[in-house]
């Protein structure tokens, strides 16, 4: 009878996990307004262009813009109030012994509260200008307008989420890893990217594995860095193959070889022409083919199909 064999070589092997992620900004933000207002001007579109300090957004300041015009005509009567102030005080110090006492004092007591209150002013009106300031939103960095959510004549307020702009220069991959296998996942290793209807994968690496593992998802959250600058739309998804560890001499078996029963592994071999079993101990990996660590040697003849046989058969191999 002859079955399917695979003669045990050493060879390099590589432990892989396949997972898939999206592609994201490395630096995103989303553009907020401090305050509420209705937009009266929108001046940025989705994939737009934007540099920093653009102008996104106008929002109607017509009040604020009263109360500014408020605080600058109260800044202006006071500053008219203290130079009175200020020139009632050097009369007094001119006359020197001719004025009394309490007459400099009072005036120096007014020339002080004068200058208070214009400081109190200006800080009034400071705070002001910064409101009216406020109403007119622009970009925090430069980048590409990922999406808008806002259009004129809405009514918009701190919770609103009016943009967000992304440096599509620098792209990676985001992505997270069950459980089972995160311990194997650090920073610094080496991944192959391929994007979905692509025909050749990218070199990547992983930047970032978070410290916890969500609780809900049971996924360790992971970022993978293209080595080499890509031009790919944010979201698209891309297949991962992150490279946990690389064996140089390793006996490896494809994993259908392998009967396992409880904590027990075995495979069936060819001794002498009969069919044998042999207990071995693998690397348990989500792959096609594992690397065995215990049980066989380089040169054992390894039965493919373990079902199709009985230990004890003669058998020979294809």
């Amino acid at each position: 009878m002859a079955v399917a064999t695979e003669i045990v070589q050493p060879g390099s092997v590589s432990q892989a996990l396949a997972i898939n992620g999206r592609v994201a900004a490395e630096t995103s933000v989303t553009v907020r307004a401090a305050v509420s207002g209705q937009a009266i001007t929108v001046s940025a579109d989705t994939g737009d262009l934007v540099a920093a300090g653009d102008i996104l957004v106008r929002l109607d300041d017509a009040l604020v813009q009263a109360q500014l015009g408020q605080a600058q005509a109260a800044l202006e009567a006071q500053q008219v109030r203290q130079r009175q102030a200020e020139a009632t005080a050097e009369r007094a110090l001119a006359l020197g012994e001719n004025a009394t006492r309490s007459s400099r004092e009072d005036a120096e007591w007014a020339l002080a509260a004068a200058v208070n209150e214009t400081a109190r002013l200006q800080a009034a009106l400071d705070q002001v200008q910064r409101q009216v300031d406020q109403y007119t939103i622009t970009a925090p960095m430069a980048g590409t307008v990922l999406s808008r959510g806002v259009d004129r004549g809405q009514l918009v307020d701190p919770q609103t989420q009016l943009f967000v702009i992304a440096d599509t220069s620098m792209l990676e991959v985001e992505t997270d890893v069950d459980e089972l296998y995160s311990a194997r996942v650090s920073a610094g290793l080496k991944a192959l990217l391929k994007p979905v209807g692509a025909s050749i994968a990218q070199h990547g690496t992983v930047t970032f594995a978070a410290p916890v593992v969500d609780s809900a998802t049971g996924g360790r959250a992971i970022r993978i860095a293209f080595d080499d600058p890509v031009s790919l739309p944010v979201g698209q998804t891309v297949n991962a193959n992150v490279i946990v560890e690389e064996v140089p001499d390793a006996l490896s078996l494809p994993r259908s070889a392998i009967v396992t029963d409880g904590a027990d592994s075995h495979v069936l071999v060819i001794d002498d022409g009969l069919v044998a079993s042999r207990a071995i101990s693998f690397s348990d990996w989500p792959a096609d083919r594992v690397i065995v660590t215990r049980g066989l040697e380089e040169g054992d003849v390894v039965i493919l199909d373990p079902m199709a046989v009985s230990v004890g058969d003669m058998v020979e191999a294809e």
